[in-house]
């Protein structure tokens, strides 16, 4: 017989009239998502039971990646099923603890869904946060930024970098998405690594922000070439060592006509085709021949990733851009832009202020 649990809980001090909302699930999308397959819901905040924390949404992140996790496939059921809140990553005040690993106050980085509020155990999923919650360091920055720079976008970059590609200098690396969040990122480590960096972007506007801000050598208007192999030939003459690729398609097909002998290619996003239907009419999944990147694999190191990248922010090697989309009511088209290319670096929602912080 279990014992029964003893001390006292803490009970919800929560604004009057807070409402817990969130983001629900409300039909698997068929190829590209349209806000008829989600829905907007607003209830009563919930109450931690022993052993947990009740956290308050400050932001979330906006991700290519969170487009796989609506399929009714059964590994993405564990994170989204129908009329479940969306998978997304937070940064949030901890406003509620009977959890013995964190305090009222407390700013934590976990992935706890499209909502203002939730009840965490701090442990995270298995397979998407095998670390579970971390409390943000706001020493090292805006408390915002670990949601990207300073979290799994920058860790992404980092491993996927560092790890993965191995650069050398005076190599070629091509990036694609070079002005989405880990675009914009993995330009900049590329060059602190004294790579030579061609940047694959949307509009002229995006490739001037790509070579004068970011510092690519090159940067190519994808959408306004004849012929890319070509554009990216002229762009890389001694061809392509290492290519980063965030969005698969023909763009891929292109940079891997380019490629060297000893080339390395790092699959960390196939963008391109996550709303792709197959002819059986199911959803597409990753081809089991093309591994991709995936940072959790290196989550007992994201320590030794998140100094190095903090220092690079220290010393003004490395700068990350917010593009922020404001209410949480808001997401959902915000990310649908996103998808279409609206972005400028990170896109993160603005949930709330803090209380605590």
């Amino acid at each position: 017989m279990s014992k029964p649990v003893t001390g006292r809980l803490q009970a919800a001090t929560v604004a009057t009239g807070e409402t817990h909302r969130r983001w629900l699930l409300q039909r698997h999308p068929e190829g590209t998502p349209v806000l008829d397959d989600f829905i907007y819901v607003e209830d009563l905040v919930p109450q931690p039971p022993p052993g947990k924390m009740l956290v308050r949404a400050l932001w979330l992140s906006l991700d290519p990646f969170q487009r796989l996790t609506w399929n009714a496939t059964p590994r993405n059921v564990e994170l989204t099923p129908l009329y479940g809140p969306l998978a997304g990553d937070i940064v949030g005040e901890v406003i509620v603890s009977n959890h013995p690993d964190f305090e009222v106050g407390d700013v934590v980085n976990e992935l706890l869904g499209w909502q203002s509020h939730a009840i965490s155990d701090g442990r995270g999923h298995y397979i998407h946060c095998p670390e579970g919650a971390r409390k943000v360091d706001p020493t090292l920055g805006p408390i915002s930024t670990a949601c990207h720079v300073l979290g799994r976008t920058g860790l992404t970059v980092y491993f996927s970098i560092v790890r993965e590609l191995r650069p050398r200098p005076g190599e070629t690396m091509l990036i694609s998405t070079a002005a989405g969040a880990v675009g914009s990122l993995a330009v900049q480590v590329a060059k602190i690594l004294d790579c030579h960096v061609v940047g694959l972007t949307s509009t002229d506007e995006k490739c001037r922000w790509v070579t004068e801000v970011l510092g690519a050598d090159a940067a190519i208007n994808y959408k306004n070439v004849d012929n890319l192999a070509e554009a990216i030939r002229a762009a890389a003459p001694k061809g392509v060592h290492m290519f980063y690729d965030n969005v698969g398609g023909p763009i891929a097909e292109a940079a891997g006509q380019n490629l060297t002998d000893d080339a390395r290619i790092t699959r960390v996003g196939i963008a391109s085709q996550y709303s792709t239907v197959r002819a059986d009419g199911t959803p597409w999944v990753y081809p089991v021949d093309q591994p991709m990147f995936y940072v959790h694999d290196y989550y007992t190191e994201h320590a030794e990733g998140l100094a190095a990248i903090a220092e690079w922010l220290q010393q003004g090697r490395l700068k990350y851009y917010e593009d922020i989309i404001e209410g949480l009511d808001n997401a959902m088209s915000g990310w649908l832009d996103m998808m279409a290319g609206g972005n400028r670096g990170k896109r993160l929602v603005r949930v709330a202020e803090p209380t605590q912080v």
